[in-house]
């Protein structure tokens, strides 16, 4: 379930993004599955999806 946020909020979610990029270039080397992570109105990062490396880069 992803919420969406007020657009001056968005940035978080953004951030949400550049850690998911991070997180693959480093689970890409030891193999384990990621965690995709969204924030809610309040900011606090949750787990949306846990997802192995080649699921997600089948997405791209």
């Amino acid at each position: 379930m992803s919420i969406t946020l007020e657009p001056e909020d968005d940035w978080k979610n953004k951030i949400a993004d550049q850690i998911l990029k991070d997180l693959l270039d480093i689970h890409k080397i030891q193999g384990n599955s990621i965690k995709k992570m969204k924030a809610d109105q309040n900011g606090v990062f949750y787990v949306e999806q846990e997802i192995s490396v080649e699921e997600l880069l089948k997405k791209f």
